[in-house]
């Protein structure tokens, strides 16, 4: 990390956590995660867990990340370098109703209601050790609906892998079984005419979630996805176009797909 990078993370860290004890702890817990990641000597049994106490548009919440788990990574990923700022900055209006699949432990949830407070969010996780934590983050956030289940083409259930980084889980054919949800069951439950914005992170999952039994894209205004091999951009155009998206942003495998946008 460059020295200016350095520099700003520990203003960034300065300004968000709500006390020294917490600013020093996340601090030192990023350099022990970063050490041991790029000397590939993660033990991803070890399920150490820090609460930090945060303070982000005049909210104050806590926050649990796992040390060695690849959940301060993340957080970095949304919450300093802002990887969805540019991609919401796309949408016509702000989102009333936000589905977001692959909620993992509550990060991007958190940070889109901090964005949109008048927004109902839908957290959809299906990894439990990830959704007890999605639960204690979003505790304080009352317009977020946690979801404990596997975003799938269909209801049932599905294994899904463990002793992977928190955020690289995924369905596979061995595992831990876990509930799955289709989006049509997932809009009757919770009775959504319609989705303004849908952040899917399902690593690999939006390969059958996209192309079958896919409907219910007609009621989706627009989508933030980030794609996993061997999905591809033209998987994702040809998915999606029927529906009337058009892809506006292509970042490193994340991309914005918008209904009727005409600029």
């Amino acid at each position: 990390m460059s020295l200016n990078n350095y520099i700003s993370k520990l203003a960034f860290t300065s300004k968000i956590t709500n006390s020294l004890k917490s600013w020093i702890s996340l601090i030192v817990n990023s350099k022990r995660y970063s050490s041991r990641f790029k000397k590939k000597n993660l033990d991803l049994n070890n399920n150490e867990t820090f609460v930090y106490h945060l303070k982000v548009a005049k909210k104050s919440f806590d926050f649990y990340l796992r040390t060695f788990k690849g959940d301060i990574d993340i957080f970095y990923e949304v919450y300093w370098k802002k990887t969805y700022a540019e991609h919401l900055s796309i949408l016509k209006k702000e989102p009333k109703i936000i589905v977001d699949l692959g909620a993992h432990i509550g990060i991007t949830s958190t940070y889109l209601s901090l964005k949109y407070p008048d927004a109902k969010i839908y957290a959809v996780e299906a990894s439990t050790e990830n959704f007890e934590l999605l639960k204690s983050n979003t505790k304080s956030f009352k317009n977020i609906e946690c979801i404990h289940a596997a975003a799938y083409f269909e209801d049932g259930f599905v294994n899904f892998s463990k002793n992977e980084l928190s955020y690289n889980q995924r369905i596979s054919e061995t595992g831990i079984s876990t509930k799955a949800v289709s989006i049509q069951s997932l809009k009757k439950t919770y009775n959504l005419s319609n989705i303004d914005l849908m952040k899917i992170d399902i690593e690999g999952g939006e390969i059958g979630l996209l192309s079958k039994n896919n409907s219910w894209l007609s009621s989706v205004e627009n989508i933030i996805i980030e794609i996993h091999n061997p999905y591809t951009a033209s998987d994702l155009e040809k998915d999606l176009k029927p529906f009337g998206f058009k892809i506006m942003r292509d970042e490193h495998f994340v991309f914005t797909v918008v209904k009727g946008y005409n600029n």
